[in-house]
C-alpha cells in the first residue's frame, strides 16, 4: 500500500496536476503587429526522476535517490530535453506564419514571468519560451515491473515591446498501463533508447497540441 501512495504522490506532484490557464494567441493581431523577429529561449534542463519500487520504500531519501538516478541516466545516455525540439518547431512555425526570422536567444532564461522575460530580452521581438516542467518515469501502482514515461511542458509567448503575455499553454502526457508498457531495462538499455523514443513521441504530440490549440497555427 505504501508503494501505491508513493506513486500517486509522485504523479500528482507533477505538472499534470497543476492548473494552467490557456491563453490562445490572436494570430491576425500578431500578423498586423509589425513584429521583426521571433526569439526562442532555452532553459536549463530540470532534474529527471527515475522512480523504482526499491527507491520508493525510503520516503524522502528515496525521492532524492530517484532524482540522482534519473539525472545519471540522462547524463550518461545524453537524453535530450524535449523542450529543445518543441521550441525549435514552434518557433519556426510561428516565424513562418508571420514571415519574420527566428533566432535562438543567447544564454539561458531564468525569468519566471513575462516581465522578467522582457527584461532579459528587451530587443527580442516576440519571445517564445518553452520549458519542460516535468520529465520522469515511474512504475504503475499495480504493476511494479512496467513503467510509464511522464512528460509535461509549458509554453509562453511574450511581446517584449509591451511586456504583454500574448499566449500561454500547457501540455502533459501521463500514459495508461497498456500491453506495450516498457520494463525498466527496456527504457534504459541500449543508450536509453526506449526512454528517448517515448520522450520524443510525447514531445512531438505536445508540440502539435501547443501549435494548434495555443498558437492557433494550422
Amino acid at each position: 500500500m505504501r508503494h501505491v501512495f508513493m506513486v500517486l504522490f509522485v504523479v500528482c506532484m507533477l505538472p499534470g496536476c497543476v492548473s494552467t490557464k490557456t491563453v490562445k494567441a490572436d494570430v491576425p493581431a500578431l500578423q498586423a503587429g509589425g513584429h521583426q523577429t521571433v526569439t526562442v529561449t532555452r532553459r536549463e534542463a530540470r532534474s529527471f526522476s527515475a522512480m523504482t519500487a526499491g527507491k520508493a520504500t525510503f520516503g524522502l531519501i528515496g525521492a532524492a535517490a530517484m532524482i540522482s538516478a534519473g539525472n545519471t541516466i540522462v547524463r550518461e545516455n545524453q537524453v535530450e530535453d524535449p523542450a529543445i525540439a518543441i521550441a525549435k518547431g514552434l518557433g519556426e512555425a510561428l516565424a513562418g506564419q508571420l514571415s519574420v526570422p527566428v533566432k535562438l536567444a543567447n544564454g539561458t532564461l531564468d525569468a519566471s514571468d513575462a516581465a522578467g522575460i522582457r527584461k532579459q530580452y528587451p530587443d527580442g521581438g516576440l519571445v517564445l519560451d518553452v520549458q519542460t516542467v516535468n520529465w520522469s518515469f515511474v512504475y504503475f501502482p499495480t504493476d511494479w515491473n512496467n513503467y510509464r514515461v511522464i512528460y509535461s511542458v509549458k509554453m509562453r509567448l511574450v511581446d517584449t515591446r509591451s511586456g504583454k503575455l500574448l499566449a500561454e499553454g500547457f501540455c502533459a502526457r501521463v500514459p495508461e498501463n497498456t500491453d506495450d508498457a516498457p520494463s525498466y531495462d527496456q527504457l534504459v538499455n541500449n543508450g536509453a533508447e526506449g526512454l528517448k523514443q517515448r520522450l520524443k513521441q510525447s514531445g512531438e504530440q505536445c508540440q502539435q497540441e501547443l501549435k494548434t490549440q495555443v498558437l492557433g497555427l494550422s
